[in-house]
Protein backbone atom coordinates (compact mmCIF):
# COMPACT_ATOMS: atom_id res chain seq x y z
CA UNK A 1 0.00 0.00 0.00
CA UNK A 2 1.61 3.31 -1.23
CA UNK A 3 1.10 5.90 1.41
CA UNK A 4 1.30 9.89 1.74
CA UNK A 5 1.75 11.65 5.07
CA UNK A 6 0.40 15.36 4.89
CA UNK A 7 1.00 16.79 8.46
CA UNK A 8 2.88 20.64 9.42
CA UNK A 9 4.09 19.01 12.83
CA UNK A 10 7.95 18.11 11.54
CA UNK A 11 8.12 15.23 14.88
CA UNK A 12 4.77 13.74 14.02
CA UNK A 13 5.38 13.64 10.34
CA UNK A 14 9.11 12.40 10.69
CA UNK A 15 7.52 9.70 14.16
CA UNK A 16 4.24 8.69 11.44
CA UNK A 17 7.30 7.38 8.89
CA UNK A 18 9.06 5.23 11.56
CA UNK A 19 5.70 3.82 13.02
CA UNK A 20 4.86 3.02 9.34
CA UNK A 21 7.83 0.83 8.79
CA UNK A 22 7.41 -0.73 11.94
CA UNK A 23 3.98 -1.69 11.54
CA UNK A 24 4.01 -3.09 8.17
CA UNK A 25 7.76 -3.17 6.04
CA UNK A 26 5.20 -3.73 2.93
CA UNK A 27 3.65 0.03 3.32
CA UNK A 28 5.91 2.25 0.62
CA UNK A 29 6.17 5.75 1.78
CA UNK A 30 5.13 7.60 -1.36
CA UNK A 31 5.83 11.53 -0.46
CA UNK A 32 5.78 13.68 2.60
CA UNK A 33 4.25 17.32 2.75
CA UNK A 34 4.25 20.19 5.50
CA UNK A 35 0.99 21.51 4.39
CA UNK A 36 -2.25 21.27 2.04
CA UNK A 37 -0.34 22.92 -0.62
CA UNK A 38 2.86 20.53 -0.91
CA UNK A 39 0.26 17.92 -0.52
CA UNK A 40 -1.68 19.05 -3.67
CA UNK A 41 1.47 18.37 -5.52
CA UNK A 42 2.65 15.30 -4.26
CA UNK A 43 -0.36 13.89 -4.27
CA UNK A 44 -1.00 14.23 -7.71
CA UNK A 45 2.24 13.35 -8.76
CA UNK A 46 2.28 10.08 -7.24
CA UNK A 47 -1.48 8.69 -7.27
CA UNK A 48 -1.34 7.12 -3.47
CA UNK A 49 -3.39 4.37 -2.09
CA UNK A 50 -3.94 6.52 1.23
CA UNK A 51 -3.19 9.82 2.43
CA UNK A 52 -2.76 10.33 5.90
CA UNK A 53 -3.55 13.50 6.87
CA UNK A 54 -3.99 16.69 9.55
CA UNK A 55 -6.72 19.22 9.04
CA UNK A 56 -5.50 22.32 10.38
CA UNK A 57 -2.35 23.23 8.62
CA UNK A 58 -0.86 26.58 7.16
CA UNK A 59 -1.46 28.09 3.69
CA UNK A 60 -4.04 25.27 2.99
CA UNK A 61 -6.01 22.99 5.51
CA UNK A 62 -6.42 19.23 4.46
CA UNK A 63 -10.21 19.14 4.30
CA UNK A 64 -9.58 22.13 1.66
CA UNK A 65 -6.59 19.89 0.28
CA UNK A 66 -8.98 16.48 0.24
CA UNK A 67 -11.94 18.75 -1.34
CA UNK A 68 -9.88 20.11 -4.67
CA UNK A 69 -8.53 16.58 -4.93
CA UNK A 70 -11.94 14.52 -5.11
CA UNK A 71 -13.43 17.77 -7.29
CA UNK A 72 -9.88 16.60 -9.27
CA UNK A 73 -11.28 12.40 -8.80
CA UNK A 74 -9.08 11.80 -6.61
CA UNK A 75 -10.07 8.88 -5.04
CA UNK A 76 -7.36 7.64 -3.11
CA UNK A 77 -8.61 6.74 0.44
CA UNK A 78 -7.92 9.04 3.51
CA UNK A 79 -7.07 8.86 7.09
CA UNK A 80 -7.70 12.43 9.57
CA UNK A 81 -5.27 12.25 12.43
CA UNK A 82 -6.35 15.46 14.54
CA UNK A 83 -5.89 16.84 17.81
CA UNK A 84 -9.55 18.82 17.11
CA UNK A 85 -13.03 17.04 17.50
CA UNK A 86 -15.29 19.61 16.62
CA UNK A 87 -18.35 18.25 15.05
CA UNK A 88 -18.09 20.47 11.69
CA UNK A 89 -14.89 18.78 11.11
CA UNK A 90 -15.92 15.45 11.46
CA UNK A 91 -19.20 16.31 8.98
CA UNK A 92 -17.11 17.59 6.22
CA UNK A 93 -14.63 14.90 6.42
CA UNK A 94 -17.49 12.10 5.92
CA UNK A 95 -18.53 14.18 3.11
CA UNK A 96 -15.25 14.04 1.28
CA UNK A 97 -15.57 9.86 1.94
CA UNK A 98 -12.71 9.82 4.43
CA UNK A 99 -12.58 6.54 5.73
CA UNK A 100 -11.66 7.01 9.28
CA UNK A 101 -10.99 10.11 12.40
CA UNK A 102 -8.90 9.71 14.43
CA UNK A 103 -8.21 11.60 17.24
CA UNK A 104 -4.62 12.81 18.37
CA UNK A 105 -2.71 11.15 20.39
CA UNK A 106 -3.28 8.07 18.65
CA UNK A 107 -3.13 4.56 19.83
CA UNK A 108 -0.17 2.39 18.24
CA UNK A 109 -2.66 -1.03 17.94
CA UNK A 110 -5.74 1.24 17.17
CA UNK A 111 -3.62 2.70 13.86
CA UNK A 112 -2.85 -1.12 13.15
CA UNK A 113 -6.39 -2.25 12.95
CA UNK A 114 -6.93 0.73 10.32
CA UNK A 115 -4.61 0.53 8.16
CA UNK A 116 -5.06 -3.35 7.93
CA UNK A 117 -8.42 -2.37 6.85
CA UNK A 118 -7.76 -0.06 4.51
CA UNK A 119 -5.26 -1.82 3.36
CA UNK A 120 -7.44 -4.96 2.46
CA UNK A 121 -10.01 -2.78 0.70
CA UNK A 122 -7.15 -0.96 -1.53
CA UNK A 123 -5.97 -4.24 -2.25
CA UNK A 124 -10.11 -5.31 -3.58
CA UNK A 125 -9.66 -2.39 -5.41
CA UNK A 126 -6.75 -3.30 -7.39
CA UNK A 127 -8.21 -6.71 -7.87
CA UNK A 128 -11.33 -5.98 -8.54
CA UNK A 129 -10.92 -7.38 -12.13
CA UNK A 130 -11.31 -10.47 -10.62
CA UNK A 131 -14.71 -10.06 -8.86
CA UNK A 132 -17.38 -12.24 -9.70
CA UNK A 133 -19.73 -12.60 -7.19
CA UNK A 134 -22.69 -10.12 -7.14
CA UNK A 135 -22.11 -10.14 -2.94
CA UNK A 136 -18.39 -9.37 -3.79
CA UNK A 137 -19.52 -6.09 -6.12
CA UNK A 138 -22.17 -5.09 -3.83
CA UNK A 139 -19.78 -4.70 -0.76
CA UNK A 140 -17.23 -2.79 -3.03
CA UNK A 141 -20.20 -0.45 -4.15
CA UNK A 142 -21.03 0.07 -0.87
CA UNK A 143 -17.39 1.49 0.49
CA UNK A 144 -16.63 3.11 -2.77
CA UNK A 145 -14.01 1.35 -4.12
CA UNK A 146 -16.41 -0.34 -6.82
CA UNK A 147 -15.40 1.54 -9.67
CA UNK A 148 -17.82 2.60 -12.95
CA UNK A 149 -16.09 0.43 -15.73
CA UNK A 150 -17.76 -1.18 -19.13
CA UNK A 151 -16.54 -4.58 -17.29
CA UNK A 152 -18.43 -3.78 -14.41
CA UNK A 153 -21.93 -2.74 -15.79
CA UNK A 154 -21.67 -6.08 -18.36
CA UNK A 155 -21.15 -8.20 -15.56
CA UNK A 156 -24.31 -6.58 -13.81
CA UNK A 157 -26.45 -6.76 -16.62
CA UNK A 158 -25.45 -10.00 -18.10
CA UNK A 159 -24.85 -12.08 -14.72
CA UNK A 160 -27.32 -10.61 -12.77
CA UNK A 161 -30.14 -9.13 -14.78
CA UNK A 162 -29.11 -5.68 -12.91
CA UNK A 163 -29.05 -2.63 -14.51
CA UNK A 164 -26.44 0.31 -12.90
CA UNK A 165 -29.92 2.33 -12.86
CA UNK A 166 -32.19 0.22 -11.39
CA UNK A 167 -34.08 1.65 -7.94
CA UNK A 168 -31.88 0.02 -5.25
CA UNK A 169 -32.87 -0.08 -1.32
CA UNK A 170 -30.28 -0.51 1.76
CA UNK A 171 -31.72 -1.71 4.72
CA UNK A 172 -29.05 -1.83 7.17
CA UNK A 173 -28.71 -3.64 11.01
CA UNK A 174 -26.23 -1.76 13.33
CA UNK A 175 -25.32 -3.90 16.22
CA UNK A 176 -22.31 -1.93 17.82
CA UNK A 177 -20.44 -4.33 20.62
CA UNK A 178 -23.24 -6.87 20.49
CA UNK A 179 -22.16 -7.46 16.87
CA UNK A 180 -20.35 -10.36 17.41
CA UNK A 181 -22.88 -12.42 19.56
CA UNK A 182 -25.52 -11.08 17.77
CA UNK A 183 -24.68 -10.83 14.16
CA UNK A 184 -25.22 -14.98 12.85
CA UNK A 185 -29.02 -14.63 14.01
CA UNK A 186 -29.73 -11.83 12.09
CA UNK A 187 -27.99 -12.90 9.17
CA UNK A 188 -30.17 -15.77 9.25
CA UNK A 189 -33.35 -13.45 9.57
CA UNK A 190 -31.89 -11.82 6.82
CA UNK A 191 -31.51 -15.15 5.18
CA UNK A 192 -35.06 -16.34 5.11
CA UNK A 193 -36.81 -13.12 4.33
CA UNK A 194 -34.89 -13.22 0.90
CA UNK A 195 -35.58 -16.70 -0.09
CA UNK A 196 -39.52 -16.53 1.75
CA UNK A 197 -40.83 -12.83 0.94
CA UNK A 198 -41.70 -12.32 -2.78
CA UNK A 199 -41.54 -9.07 -5.03
CA UNK A 200 -37.65 -8.29 -4.10
CA UNK A 201 -34.25 -9.77 -4.60
CA UNK A 202 -31.31 -9.04 -2.49
CA UNK A 203 -28.04 -9.58 -1.32
CA UNK A 204 -27.05 -10.56 2.45
CA UNK A 205 -23.56 -9.42 3.74
CA UNK A 206 -22.02 -8.35 6.86
CA UNK A 207 -19.26 -5.37 7.88
CA UNK A 208 -17.54 -6.49 10.48
CA UNK A 209 -15.82 -3.25 10.75
CA UNK A 210 -18.62 -1.67 10.91
CA UNK A 211 -20.54 -3.91 12.73
CA UNK A 212 -23.62 -3.95 10.95
CA UNK A 213 -25.26 -6.70 8.41
CA UNK A 214 -26.38 -5.51 5.26
CA UNK A 215 -29.21 -6.26 2.99
CA UNK A 216 -29.51 -4.67 -0.44
CA UNK A 217 -32.65 -5.27 -1.96
CA UNK A 218 -33.04 -4.81 -5.94
CA UNK A 219 -36.08 -5.81 -8.36
CA UNK A 220 -38.58 -4.48 -6.24
CA UNK A 221 -42.42 -4.68 -7.06
CA UNK A 222 -43.41 -1.10 -7.49
CA UNK A 223 -46.75 -0.78 -5.63
CA UNK A 224 -46.01 -2.38 -2.35
CA UNK A 225 -44.18 0.19 0.24
CA UNK A 226 -41.16 -1.61 1.30
CA UNK A 227 -40.38 0.22 4.08
CA UNK A 228 -43.73 0.24 5.62
CA UNK A 229 -43.90 -4.13 5.35
CA UNK A 230 -40.24 -4.36 6.80
CA UNK A 231 -41.51 -2.20 9.74
CA UNK A 232 -44.15 -4.35 10.14
CA UNK A 233 -42.77 -7.46 9.79
CA UNK A 234 -38.72 -7.53 9.96
CA UNK A 235 -38.36 -5.35 12.39
CA UNK A 236 -40.45 -6.83 15.31
CA UNK A 237 -38.18 -10.40 14.46
CA UNK A 238 -34.96 -8.50 14.56
CA UNK A 239 -35.69 -6.88 17.66
CA UNK A 240 -36.85 -9.60 19.64
CA UNK A 241 -33.99 -11.82 18.66
CA UNK A 242 -30.75 -9.20 19.36
CA UNK A 243 -32.58 -8.41 23.44
CA UNK A 244 -33.71 -4.89 21.29
CA UNK A 245 -30.17 -4.07 20.63
CA UNK A 246 -30.60 -3.67 16.83
CA UNK A 247 -30.69 -0.39 15.13
CA UNK A 248 -32.31 -0.45 11.90
CA UNK A 249 -31.96 2.05 8.71
CA UNK A 250 -33.60 2.20 5.13
CA UNK A 251 -32.43 4.30 2.41
CA UNK A 252 -33.34 4.43 -0.90
CA UNK A 253 -31.29 4.83 -4.38
CA UNK A 254 -31.01 5.46 -7.86
CA UNK A 255 -28.79 2.36 -8.85
CA UNK A 256 -25.86 0.72 -8.31
CA UNK A 257 -23.45 3.31 -8.13
CA UNK A 258 -25.11 5.71 -5.33
CA UNK A 259 -24.65 2.66 -3.05
CA UNK A 260 -21.88 4.29 -1.73
CA UNK A 261 -23.68 7.52 -1.33
CA UNK A 262 -26.42 5.74 0.31
CA UNK A 263 -24.19 4.32 2.70
CA UNK A 264 -23.44 7.47 3.52
CA UNK A 265 -26.55 8.68 4.61
CA UNK A 266 -27.26 5.77 6.40
CA UNK A 267 -24.22 6.76 8.65
CA UNK A 268 -25.86 10.01 9.60
CA UNK A 269 -29.45 8.52 9.79
CA UNK A 270 -28.18 6.09 12.96
CA UNK A 271 -27.60 9.12 14.67
CA UNK A 272 -31.31 9.51 14.74
CA UNK A 273 -31.62 6.59 16.92
CA UNK A 274 -30.51 8.72 20.09
CA UNK A 275 -33.76 11.08 19.35
CA UNK A 276 -36.11 8.41 17.98
CA UNK A 277 -34.60 4.92 19.72
CA UNK A 278 -34.36 1.71 17.73
CA UNK A 279 -38.25 0.07 18.21
CA UNK A 280 -38.86 1.53 14.30
CA UNK A 281 -37.27 1.97 11.11
CA UNK A 282 -35.22 5.11 10.63
CA UNK A 283 -35.28 6.78 6.99
CA UNK A 284 -35.09 10.14 5.38
CA UNK A 285 -39.49 9.40 4.85
CA UNK A 286 -39.89 9.66 8.64
CA UNK A 287 -37.20 12.24 9.70
CA UNK A 288 -39.30 14.39 7.33
CA UNK A 289 -42.80 13.95 9.18
CA UNK A 290 -41.09 14.98 12.94
CA UNK A 291 -40.91 18.00 14.75
CA UNK A 292 -37.67 18.56 16.02
CA UNK A 293 -37.53 20.97 19.01
CA UNK A 294 -34.25 22.88 20.45
CA UNK A 295 -32.72 21.29 23.13
CA UNK A 296 -32.63 22.52 26.32
CA UNK A 297 -31.88 22.05 29.67
CA UNK A 298 -32.32 24.26 33.05
CA UNK A 299 -28.68 26.32 34.06
CA UNK A 300 -29.25 24.67 37.53
CA UNK A 301 -28.77 21.09 36.59
CA UNK A 302 -25.13 22.38 35.44
CA UNK A 303 -24.78 24.15 38.61
CA UNK A 304 -25.87 20.94 40.99
CA UNK A 305 -23.82 18.97 39.05
CA UNK A 306 -20.45 21.03 39.59
CA UNK A 307 -21.60 20.98 43.57
CA UNK A 308 -22.40 17.07 43.36
CA UNK A 309 -18.31 16.87 42.25
CA UNK A 310 -17.14 19.36 44.69
CA UNK A 311 -19.15 17.99 47.36
CA UNK A 312 -18.22 14.30 46.41
CA UNK A 313 -22.20 13.33 46.27
CA UNK A 314 -22.16 10.29 44.09
CA UNK A 315 -25.73 10.38 44.83
CA UNK A 316 -26.41 13.11 43.39
CA UNK A 317 -23.89 12.97 40.67
CA UNK A 318 -25.76 10.49 39.46
CA UNK A 319 -29.11 11.55 39.69
CA UNK A 320 -27.79 14.80 37.37
CA UNK A 321 -27.20 12.52 34.66
CA UNK A 322 -30.33 10.51 34.61
CA UNK A 323 -32.00 14.20 34.74
CA UNK A 324 -30.17 15.07 32.08
CA UNK A 325 -30.77 12.06 29.72
CA UNK A 326 -34.12 12.75 30.79
CA UNK A 327 -34.04 16.23 28.68
CA UNK A 328 -32.13 15.20 26.19
CA UNK A 329 -34.92 12.43 25.41
CA UNK A 330 -38.12 14.04 26.36
CA UNK A 331 -38.58 15.19 23.14
CA UNK A 332 -37.20 14.70 19.59
CA UNK A 333 -34.07 16.70 18.86
CA UNK A 334 -31.31 16.94 15.96
CA UNK A 335 -28.52 14.26 17.04
CA UNK A 336 -25.87 16.96 16.41
CA UNK A 337 -27.82 19.36 19.56
CA UNK A 338 -27.78 15.78 21.62
CA UNK A 339 -23.78 15.27 21.14
CA UNK A 340 -22.63 18.68 21.27
CA UNK A 341 -25.04 18.92 24.54
CA UNK A 342 -23.43 15.38 25.84
CA UNK A 343 -20.20 16.44 25.42
CA UNK A 344 -20.47 20.18 26.94
CA UNK A 345 -21.94 18.16 30.39
CA UNK A 346 -18.79 15.67 30.13
CA UNK A 347 -16.84 18.88 30.40
CA UNK A 348 -18.77 20.52 32.74
CA UNK A 349 -18.00 17.70 35.08
CA UNK A 350 -14.76 17.40 33.77
CA UNK A 351 -13.28 20.84 34.81
CA UNK A 352 -15.13 20.74 38.24
CA UNK A 353 -13.39 17.90 39.02
CA UNK A 354 -9.84 19.84 37.82
CA UNK A 355 -10.65 22.65 39.56
CA UNK A 356 -11.45 21.20 42.80
CA UNK A 357 -9.69 17.54 43.39
CA UNK A 358 -7.67 15.53 42.21
CA UNK A 359 -7.78 12.43 40.42
CA UNK A 360 -6.28 9.93 37.91
CA UNK A 361 -6.59 11.70 34.43
CA UNK A 362 -3.88 9.93 32.75
CA UNK A 363 -6.21 6.70 33.30
CA UNK A 364 -8.67 8.93 31.53
CA UNK A 365 -7.77 9.01 27.87
CA UNK A 366 -10.14 12.49 27.36
CA UNK A 367 -10.06 12.23 23.33
CA UNK A 368 -10.97 8.77 23.49
CA UNK A 369 -13.87 9.81 25.28
CA UNK A 370 -14.84 12.45 23.31
CA UNK A 371 -14.38 10.38 20.10
CA UNK A 372 -16.80 7.57 21.23
CA UNK A 373 -19.59 10.33 21.98
CA UNK A 374 -19.09 11.57 18.27
CA UNK A 375 -19.52 8.11 17.02
CA UNK A 376 -22.34 7.22 19.30
CA UNK A 377 -25.51 6.14 17.87
CA UNK A 378 -27.46 4.97 20.96
CA UNK A 379 -27.61 5.95 24.64
CA UNK A 380 -26.21 2.78 25.77
CA UNK A 381 -23.16 4.03 23.96
CA UNK A 382 -23.21 7.32 25.06
CA UNK A 383 -24.21 6.11 28.92
CA UNK A 384 -21.03 3.61 29.11
CA UNK A 385 -18.42 6.65 28.03
CA UNK A 386 -20.21 9.16 30.45
CA UNK A 387 -20.20 5.94 33.66
CA UNK A 388 -16.20 5.87 32.84
CA UNK A 389 -15.93 9.88 33.19
CA UNK A 390 -17.79 9.87 36.27
CA UNK A 391 -16.54 6.59 37.88
CA UNK A 392 -13.23 8.20 37.34
CA UNK A 393 -13.85 11.08 39.28
CA UNK A 394 -15.86 9.41 41.91
CA UNK A 395 -12.94 6.76 42.60
CA UNK A 396 -10.50 8.93 42.00
CA UNK A 397 -11.22 11.40 44.80
CA UNK A 398 -8.58 13.79 46.43
CA UNK A 399 -5.43 11.74 45.56
CA UNK A 400 -2.07 12.79 44.77
CA UNK A 401 -2.02 14.81 48.08
CA UNK A 402 1.58 15.26 50.21
CA UNK A 403 2.23 13.10 52.74
CA UNK A 404 1.92 15.04 56.09
CA UNK A 405 2.92 14.24 59.92
CA UNK A 406 -0.31 13.42 62.53
CA UNK A 407 0.47 17.07 63.70
CA UNK A 408 0.36 18.84 60.78
CA UNK A 409 -2.44 16.67 59.04
CA UNK A 410 -4.35 17.54 62.51
CA UNK A 411 -3.58 21.47 62.16
CA UNK A 412 -5.07 21.17 58.88
CA UNK A 413 -8.06 19.79 60.16
CA UNK A 414 -8.21 22.29 62.43
CA UNK A 415 -7.68 25.10 59.73
CA UNK A 416 -10.72 23.72 57.79
CA UNK A 417 -13.10 23.55 60.68
CA UNK A 418 -12.30 26.78 62.09
CA UNK A 419 -11.37 28.60 59.38
CA UNK A 420 -14.62 31.42 59.45
CA UNK A 421 -13.56 32.00 63.16
CA UNK A 422 -10.35 33.97 62.83
CA UNK A 423 -8.50 30.96 64.10
CA UNK A 424 -4.55 31.87 65.33
CA UNK A 425 -1.65 30.26 64.51
CA UNK A 426 -1.39 30.43 68.21
CA UNK A 427 -4.23 29.31 69.17
CA UNK A 428 -3.57 25.81 67.26
CA UNK A 429 -0.59 25.56 68.34
CA UNK A 430 -1.91 25.48 72.18
CA UNK A 431 -4.43 23.06 71.20
CA UNK A 432 -1.75 21.10 69.75
CA UNK A 433 0.85 21.12 72.79
CA UNK A 434 3.55 22.69 70.63
CA UNK A 435 5.03 26.36 70.46
CA UNK A 436 3.93 28.81 67.65
CA UNK A 437 7.87 28.58 66.65
CA UNK A 438 7.92 24.67 65.99
CA UNK A 439 4.40 24.20 64.37
CA UNK A 440 5.26 27.40 62.21
CA UNK A 441 8.28 25.49 61.08
CA UNK A 442 7.11 22.30 60.84
CA UNK A 443 4.11 23.45 58.76
CA UNK A 444 5.73 25.31 56.60
CA UNK A 445 8.30 22.15 55.82
CA UNK A 446 5.58 19.35 55.44
CA UNK A 447 3.38 21.95 53.11
CA UNK A 448 5.15 24.03 51.33
CA UNK A 449 3.32 27.05 52.48
CA UNK A 450 3.40 29.49 55.89
CA UNK A 451 0.16 28.67 58.45
CA UNK A 452 -1.22 31.81 57.01
CA UNK A 453 -1.63 30.97 53.04
CA UNK A 454 -3.03 27.61 54.25
CA UNK A 455 -5.49 29.65 56.47
CA UNK A 456 -5.97 32.39 53.04
CA UNK A 457 -6.17 29.38 50.44
CA UNK A 458 -9.37 27.60 52.74
CA UNK A 459 -11.02 30.82 52.67
CA UNK A 460 -10.69 31.46 48.73
CA UNK A 461 -11.58 27.84 48.23
CA UNK A 462 -14.66 28.29 50.55
CA UNK A 463 -15.92 31.04 48.65
CA UNK A 464 -15.25 29.35 45.42
CA UNK A 465 -17.96 27.02 46.73
CA UNK A 466 -20.35 29.62 48.19
CA UNK A 467 -19.90 31.28 45.09
CA UNK A 468 -20.97 28.40 42.43
CA UNK A 469 -23.30 26.44 45.42
CA UNK A 470 -25.17 29.25 46.71
CA UNK A 471 -26.87 32.96 45.72
CA UNK A 472 -25.44 34.31 48.36
CA UNK A 473 -24.46 37.88 47.96
CA UNK A 474 -20.68 39.42 48.52
CA UNK A 475 -21.53 40.53 51.99
CA UNK A 476 -23.06 37.07 53.26
CA UNK A 477 -20.14 35.36 51.61
CA UNK A 478 -17.49 37.26 53.34
CA UNK A 479 -19.75 37.03 56.98
CA UNK A 480 -19.76 33.24 56.10
CA UNK A 481 -15.86 32.67 55.37
CA UNK A 482 -14.16 35.26 58.29
CA UNK A 483 -13.66 37.74 56.09
CA UNK A 484 -13.67 41.19 57.44
CA UNK A 485 -15.55 42.99 54.55
CA UNK A 486 -16.65 42.07 51.37
CA UNK A 487 -14.05 45.12 49.86
CA UNK A 488 -10.83 43.08 51.40
CA UNK A 489 -12.54 39.12 50.23
CA UNK A 490 -12.52 41.09 46.84
CA UNK A 491 -9.13 41.72 47.04
CA UNK A 492 -7.89 38.80 48.22
CA UNK A 493 -9.73 36.68 46.29
CA UNK A 494 -8.75 38.42 42.81
CA UNK A 495 -5.00 38.10 43.80
CA UNK A 496 -4.83 34.23 44.12
CA UNK A 497 -7.74 33.93 41.66
CA UNK A 498 -7.25 36.12 38.89
CA UNK A 499 -10.59 37.63 38.81
CA UNK A 500 -13.23 39.19 41.15
CA UNK A 501 -15.41 36.82 42.74
CA UNK A 502 -19.00 38.42 40.48
CA UNK A 503 -16.54 37.87 37.96
CA UNK A 504 -16.04 34.05 39.01
CA UNK A 505 -19.52 33.55 39.54
CA UNK A 506 -20.81 34.88 36.45
CA UNK A 507 -18.01 32.75 34.40
CA UNK A 508 -18.90 29.37 35.87
CA UNK A 509 -22.69 30.32 35.50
Amino acid sequence: MRIVIVEDEAPIREGMEGILKKLNPSYELAGKAADGIEGLEVIRRVKPDLIIMDIRMPDMDGLTMLKKLREEGVASKALILSAYSDFSYAKQAMELGVSTYLLKPVKIQELKKVLKQMEEEVQEKNHQGTLLSLESMTRSALTGILEKTEETAAALEKKYDIKATDPMTVFIIWLGRFYDERKDIVLRILGEVDGHVQGFSSVVTAFPERTQCTMVLYHMEQDRDWEAYFNRSVVPMLLSNTDSKAVCVWDECGGFYELEESRKRIRRLLEWSLSLGNGKIISERRIADIPVYPLKYPPELSLRLKQSVIKGDEKEFKACFTEFLNYCRDQVHKPKDIKEACITFLWTALNTAREYITFEENELEVPELLEAIMNAYTWDDVGVSMKRLFDAIMAGGITGKQEVSPLIARAKRMIEEYYSQGITMEEVARKLAVSPEYLSRQFKKETGISFTEEVRNVKVEKVKTLLLGTSQNLIQIAAMTGFSDPKYMSKVFKEEVGVLPAEYRQMNS
